[in-house]
């Protein structure tokens, strides 16, 4: 069972060669790293190519810029491996993260994706834990949805996959929060999921990053992805979870996006939604934002 670690690359010369660092020190013989340089303006590029000159199972892709999922989907079309993980090139797996992982899934072979911790470092975070899991399997991938909260971790980092799950599903290109897009589908086509607690991924905050800067466009992806799994699934936690993006989206647009009504009001706002409507539970929290700006001044 090989391993195929897929890295975009753009504009992280100042990050790329502890990220490489961290993921070659666990590799075995038959393992393989794909760097994507996204025609990065700076020198990673140049990095990449020094790394896969002295070591032999890094291979490099010089790609247009094209954006991160563009990256990810040429990743995926040059690897051979039979597992297939990502990182992202200003990020940094921790050490002996993936021989358990890799362990576990040779043990269960009808364990088709795993999903492992993140720590988190960088800004007001000198080192801290994001997600802990503990070991289970999900058969039903409606459970794992929503007993584990994962519409709040879709991340395509920190999770391994068996390589058939790829064989016709794509990131999208073009867009952010590609992630939340792609893994629902994925999960669709797992025979079971599992969450362990072996190892970490370590995930360095970026001010500029798009969850901290996403766009009014951004915005309504997400929320577009998400209204596509609540026709199949949910339970109050969640509905409440895509309310919140939803009233993100008409904070960033002025305007009520369709949003279905769900017959969940055991919260103050899901009380508002659900008796007196999403448009009227809108104008509130208009009102709110700005009594709070005023507050601010």
């Amino acid at each position: 069972m090989n391993l195929s670690v897929i890295i975009p690359v753009y504009r992280t010369a100042a990050t790329l060669n502890d990220c490489i660092r961290s993921v070659v020190r666990q590799l075995k013989p038959d393992d393989e790293i794909i760097l994507i340089d996204d025609e990065s303006p700076d020198d990673s590029g140049i990095l990449c190519d020094e790394w896969a000159a002295r070591n032999s199972q890094i291979h490099v892709i010089h790609q247009h810029h094209q954006g991160l999922s563009a990256a990810r989907n040429n990743g995926i079309k040059a690897s051979h491996g039979t597992i297939l993980t990502f990182v992202d090139s200003d990020d940094t797996v921790s050490p002996n993260t993936y021989p358990p992982l890799r362990t576990w899934l040779s043990n269960h072979p009808q364990c088709d994706m795993v999903e492992y911790p993140i720590s988190i470092e960088g800004g007001k975070f000198r080192q801290a834990q994001l997600l802990t899991l503990q070991e289970n399997i999900y058969r039903n991938w409606h459970a794992y949805w929503l007993s584990t909260a994962a519409y709040c971790h879709t991340y395509a980092w920190n999770k391994l996959y068996r390589r058939h799950l790829f064989q016709d599903i794509r990131f999208p290109e073009g867009r952010n929060f590609e992630d939340v897009d792609v893994l629902p589908r994925l999960l669709q086509a797992c025979t079971s999921v599992a969450t362990l607690p072996y190892g970490s991924y370590c995930y360095h905050y970026n001010p500029q990053g798009i969850s901290v800067k996403a766009s009014a466009i951004d915005l309504y992806h997400l929320l577009e992805s998400h209204l596509r799994v609540l026709t199949q699934v949910h339970d109050s936690a969640y509905y409440a979870h895509v309310l919140n993006i939803a009233l993100d989206v008409f904070h960033a647009t002025g305007t009520p996006p369709s949003l279905p009504t769900l017959p969940y009001d055991n919260t103050l706002k899901l009380w508002i939604n659900h008796h007196i409507g999403f448009h009227i539970l809108c104008q509130l929290h208009r009102t709110i934002h700005s009594v709070r700006s005023f507050l601010s001044l």
